[in-house]
């Protein structure tokens, strides 16, 4: 009866639980092979000031930066009042001190607290101010204006500051109305406004030289927007602020071994996962770009945090001290976590699947039904697990299905039956790891022929 079942379903459609379109929970992040001389960065408001402050810090290795809505190195001088008066709403009295953040700058790269401010010279700058922002004022984005001139070649330095967009990451095809004034109270709120105006692509081009056209952004995307554990570079990362999760894009040809960039990517404040979901590293418009051109684009996550000792319930990053008194240096704790992350993405392509899952165990559940769990595997490139059942151990073994997760239910089994399993760990270019262990369960009842509904297997989380 059993070897009837088996033959039965072999012949008949596996049911798959739906589609991987993102790498495992908590897995380790890749690593490629990168032109280490071309990395740049971004951000909008929050993630412009961290931006700077990283440019500042690692400035011999980033190449280029574009920033929306933020001013100086080190304006907040360590202070939130500070921050959330003269670096945002000042007034005429008091705008940021660029004075001051040379001074700072030429002081901490004297102690050898942040590179030599001399490789800012070549640096590409695109620089960006919506003329009705009214929550980082136009006279903050000129005072970065004024302090990137004082290190940097004029010729690469462009200020777009004509567009009439609220405060808010800039598009030409996604968000809300281009001088809609988002409120941090309504949950609806994503800060990305559509202006008709692809700030990602215009950055990215001043930063690089004329790219390639982007991909249809109306269309699936060739290469895998990737999620990893943030707690590899900074532990008990929400104790600092920190998304336990962060995310890439990765170009397929990027997958492949072929050479490419990075360019890393710092969200606003009130942009993190929990309050706007995937809205940020799916639209920003830099996905599209990066498709086509062999950019990597890293998004690393803050968090918001309402508890001691870390207050920052906006979810911004730390550019102003409160999780770190070292927060611009390269010695700051969320600095060198993405510091890290950039060396990993940087070190050098590995084609060798992703290591076989290890562990694996069935337990029955009832008549139809087992569980199985797995220890994950690690990487590179690890998309998901390919779940195969057997009526012998060392039988033909039939995919019933796929999952992202280390644990699934297999449903659809016969009654009275024992069944074999094995998981196989996959990456994103569809290569599958050697086999784990073979682990068995077998389902209660009375041993039956299936009827119609029951030969199929069905996985599920």
């Amino acid at each position: 009866m059993k070897s009837l079942y088996l033959s039965l379903a072999v012949r008949l459609t596996i049911a798959i639980a739906g589609s991987v379109t993102i790498a495992a929970n908590a897995t380790t992040l890749d690593s490629f092979k990168v032109d280490s001389s071309a990395t740049s960065v971004s951000g909008i408001s929050g993630g412009a000031y961290m931006a700077q402050q990283y440019h500042v810090a690692y400035s011999s290795s980033v190449v280029g930066i574009g920033i929306l809505a933020g001013g100086p190195y080190y304006c907040a001088k360590g202070n939130v009042g500070t921050a959330l008066t003269d670096c945002t709403t000042p007034t005429a009295l008091n705008p940021p001190d660029v004075s001051y953040s040379i001074r700072v700058t030429d002081e901490f790269a004297s102690r050898a607290q942040i590179d030599n401010p001399g490789y800012m010279s070549n640096a590409r700058v695109w620089l960006f101010s919506g003329s009705k922002d009214k929550t980082v004022y136009p006279i903050v984005v000129e005072r970065l204006f004024d302090y990137y001139r004082h290190y940097a070649s004029p010729s690469n330095i462009f200020f777009e500051r004509s567009i009439p967009a609220a405060h808010s990451m800039v598009t030409d095809r996604y968000g809300q109305p281009c001088d809609h004034v988002g409120d941090g109270n309504n949950p609806n709120d994503i800060f990305i406004n559509n202006c008709g105006y692809d700030a990602a692509g215009n950055l990215l081009n001043h930063i690089y030289g004329a790219l390639k056209p982007r991909a249809n952004p109306d269309a699936v995307l060739k290469g895998s927007i990737v999620e990893f554990d943030q707690g590899e570079f900074i532990g008990n990362p929400a104790s600092h602020s920190m998304n336990p999760t962060g995310y890439a894009y990765v170009p397929t040809d990027c997958d492949d071994g072929a050479t490419c960039r990075i360019h890393v990517v710092f969200h606003g404040c009130r942009q993190f996962p929990a309050r706007i979901g995937d809205k940020f590293y799916r639209n920003a418009g830099y996905n599209e770009w990066a498709d086509t051109n062999r950019i990597i684009v890293l998004y690393p996550q803050a968090i918001n945090s309402d508890l001691p000792p870390v207050y920052n319930p906006r979810g911004c990053w730390d550019w102003w001290g409160y999780d770190d008194a070292n927060y611009a240096k390269q010695s700051g704790r969320q600095m060198l976590a993405v510091k890290a992350m950039v060396d990993r993405l940087s070190a050098g392509f590995n084609p060798v699947p992703p290591a076989a899952p290890s562990g694996l165990s069935a337990t029955t559940l009832s008549d139809h039904s087992a569980t199985l769990t797995w220890q994950p595997s690690a990487g590179p490139r690890l998309m998901g697990y390919n779940v195969y059942y057997s009526s012998s151990a060392t039988g033909l073994f039939v995919r019933a299905g796929s999952t992202t997760q280390a644990k699934v239910t297999v449903s659809g089994l016969a009654s009275g039956t024992k069944y074999y399993f094995r998981v196989r760990a996959e990456n994103r270019r569809n290569a599958e790891s050697v086999n784990s262990n073979v682990a068995s369960a077998t389902t209660t009842g009375l041993t039956s022929v299936p009827d119609a509904l029951l030969p199929v297997i069905a996985i599920a989380p």
